[in-house]
């Protein structure tokens, strides 16, 4: 039982304030990964495939629309977050998963 749960959760640890006041560089998030994506959802995604000059592995975003293609268009909850409005939608592939609590 251990291993399917490694395998479907994930804990990630918020570095930044994009999200702020969401959330705020510290925070935990636990992750379900493979989990569709739906308007209003948080997600992980691996920035390099959105910003291959980006310094960070993952970026934690919310889900502004999904798109008809399969791909997703993300926003920060602070004014000024790079997001989907700076670097276009993000690809469904990219996409680790959608955050479920924070811890």
């Amino acid at each position: 039982m251990t291993g399917w749960l490694r395998r479907r959760w994930r804990l990630v640890v918020v570095r930044g304030q994009s999200m702020a006041p969401t959330l705020r560089d510290g925070d935990r998030l636990l992750v379900r990964v493979g989990r569709a994506p739906a308007a209003g959802d948080l997600v992980v995604f691996r920035a390099r495939d959105v910003v291959p000059e980006a310094d960070l592995t993952w970026m934690v975003k919310r889900v502004h629309r999904v798109e008809a293609d399969g791909a997703v268009s993300v926003r920060g909850d602070n004014a000024h977050s790079q997001d989907s409005r700076h670097f276009g939608a993000v690809p469904r592939e990219a996409i680790l998963g959608v955050a479920k609590g924070r811890r």
